[in-house]
């Protein structure tokens, strides 16, 4: 069972155990109606929910072959779909009203669509789209879910009005409705394009499905295969249909190495999510009291599928048979977004209390975890939750930013990282001398309401929020000036400490190189600070005639001194640049290269040791 935790440590852990107040919005039934609104039903919360309780998929696909080039094509497709011994039921839209359609109106509808034909499109001028149902699901149930579907996706709300027909079939273990569609719009002529990147899509057209499916009673999921933990291809249902009828598996295209890294990467951010549900739907107002019924069930069912797809296995791996789906008056979604609100309730709680402290480096630490907490549980309750404090500054907007520093921060944090003490020692030289420069100006800030291990600290974090940043400055206009011009005078200060910080070689070029593939687009190599601060430290370590070598265009000095070819690059573009400086010019004014050309060598190198690697790789062991 995964551990149960109170609403205070949910956002903070065991930050602040004096901070939480009990609230009765989780007690008992407290719930939240997510509305009628289509899209507005529990979003990622929902979606996670029923993959961990095996809730069935809505199913809806293309048939491959199911378009129609000619009339004799149409009336072939329609005599298929509404055969006697399938079909159960049968209706059409042909002028914006759903109707029973019989066969004796086929010969109307093949002369009515096909006389607005113009042209040979590829994939035909219709569409035959297949909406399955799970197993069990009744008849009446299905046809009244598949009429509203259609309704909904071709009546008009998206793009344009098509006109279709529409047979509900039984012959199979899963009831399901196929839906014609004519691909020239009824009002504006637009014609039906249903692709990743069109307004009708296959997930929105899934969505919907699960969504209107869910409003009659039958609870569906409309979920990623990545995020069932599902990593291989799927096989093409052109192929399907010919393995079924010889036999045979289905072929599946194979995963080169570069999509599999990202799907393993993208399967680890689906399993960190489950960990959230897990802890959402886990939270309890007290010690002694455990989570009950369905969220119980939650809470055991995501941490089992966090576990299993970090195992490199699908979610359901390791569930008992069968489906586990709430009853229909188990307001599950309702009872999680209730627990989401109270979650920004005791947030807000919590924040303040972060603000009432003394100022201090452990302010800023709180500050700190707070918004990375912020940013995890966004990844499972939306882009808005605690949105101001799971939303980094960007650099240019930053008074507390020092290029290098955050950098600094990570490698330090970084477990694994043979640079970690490097990295470290490099920070607490910074914080120390930082302190020392800032002394002088003690007083003033303490007036100002902050301190120097305050404003110390705030320069050696690797990231603020937009939260923390407006929470550092006065509220009044007049004290709010001052303070703006003295954080521009903070900063300069602290880029003067960063440029005078000696740091080991290796810490430097990982720094260097890194800003390097992270520099703006209009970036000279010029202005970023770490390669700058390289290049010093390589040319007080240049022998006699080096310096010559490298103005007459010769990179060997530099081969034993920059490990990383793409980085040595950068390196003998700006020494080579400097070597043409005139002797007592000022060598900032030198011609100096756009940043992203030595971002492409870069990764282009790397590029090539990683295929270097994987065909030395001969493991074929992709597990996560």
């Amino acid at each position: 069972m995964a551990e149960t935790r109170t609403l205070q440590q949910a956002v903070l852990g065991e930050i602040l155990p004096h901070v939480g107040r009990r609230s009765a919005a989780m007690a008992g039934e407290a719930r939240v109606s997510p509305g009628r609104r289509r899209g507005a039903s529990g979003g990622t919360v929902a979606v996670m929910s029923w993959n961990a309780l095996r809730v069935p998929q809505s199913v809806v696909k293309r048939v491959g072959t199911g378009g129609c080039h000619s009339p004799k094509e149409l009336r072939r497709q329609m005599k298929y779909i509404l055969r006697d011994e399938a079909r159960i039921a049968a209706w059409s839209n042909q002028i914006g009203i759903d109707r029973v359609f019989g066969e004796r109106g086929m010969e109307n509808v093949i002369a009515d669509w096909s006389a607005s034909w113009c042209g040979a499109p590829k994939r035909g001028h219709t569409d035959h789209i297949i909406l399955s149902f799970p197993k069990g699901t009744e008849a009446e149930l299905a046809e009244a879910i598949s009429r509203e579907w259609a309704q909904e996706v071709f009546g008009g709300d998206y793009r344009d009005r098509y006109r279709y027909v529409a047979a509900l079939h039984c012959n199979t273990d899963h009831v399901h409705a196929h839906v014609l569609v004519d691909k020239v719009g009824m009002e504006d002529g637009k014609f039906l394009s249903i692709s990743r990147h069109s307004e009708i899509s296959y997930d929105m057209m899934r969505e919907l499905h699960a969504q209107i499916a869910g409003e009659h009673g039958l609870v569906l999921n409309a979920s990623s295969r990545l995020s069932r933990g599902i990593m291989e291809n799927a096989p093409r249902d052109t192929d399907l249909q010919a393995a079924r009828k010889e036999g045979r598996e289905p072929m599946v295209a194979p995963l080169d190495p570069e999509s599999r890294a990202l799907r393993e990467a993208e399967i680890r951010r689906h399993a960190e999510g489950y960990r959230q549900l897990a802890q959402l739907a886990g939270m309890r107002l007290e010690a002694n009291t455990p989570p009950d019924g369905w969220m119980g069930r939650i809470a055991e069912s995501a941490e089992l599928a966090a576990t299993n797809l970090m195992k490199g296995m699908p979610v359901k791996e390791g569930f008992a048979e069968g489906v586990d789906i709430p009853a229909a008056g188990a307001d599950v979604i309702g009872r999680l977004i209730a627990a989401r609100e109270t979650l920004q309730a005791e947030a807000d709680t919590a924040w303040s209390a972060i603000q009432d402290m003394a100022p201090g480096a452990e302010k800023v630490e709180l500050e700190q975890l707070f918004a990375g907490q912020a940013r995890e549980m966004g990844t499972l309750l939306g882009r808005d939750f605690l949105a101001d404090h799971s939303s980094s500054v960007s650099p240019e907007r930053d008074p507390y930013s020092v290029q290098g520093i955050a950098g600094l921060a990570a490698r330090a944090a970084e477990e694994g990282n043979p640079l970690v003490a490097e990295a470290d020692a490099a920070l607490g030289q910074f914080r120390a001398e930082l302190a020392r420069v800032l002394a002088p100006m003690e007083a003033r800030l303490e007036e100002a309401g902050s301190s120097i291990e305050e404003v110390a600290a705030r320069f050696t974090a690797p990231h603020r929020s937009e939260a923390q940043l407006e929470a550092s400055r006065p509220v009044d206009a007049q004290e709010r000036s001052d303070w703006l011009g003295l954080e521009r005078d903070l900063q300069a200060r602290a880029r003067d400490v960063f440029a005078g910080l000696h740091m080991d070689r290796d810490l430097l070029a990982d720094l260097a190189r890194q800003d390097i593939l992270d520099a703006g687009q209009g970036s000279r190599l010029a202005d970023i600070a770490t390669l700058d601060k390289l290049i010093s430290d390589v040319r007080q370590d240049l022998r006699d005639g080096d310096m010559d070598q490298l103005a007459a265009g010769r990179i060997d000095p530099l081969m034993d001194r920059i490990e990383d070819p793409g980085l040595r690059q950068a390196v003998f573009s700006e020494l080579k640049a400097i070597a043409a400086v005139d002797a007592g010019d000022d060598i900032t004014g030198r011609d100096s290269e756009p940043a992203a050309t030595y971002r492409t060598r870069i990764e282009a190198f790397e590029r090539a040791e990683e295929r270097g690697r994987d065909r030395d790789d001969t493991s074929g062991d992709y597990g996560l």
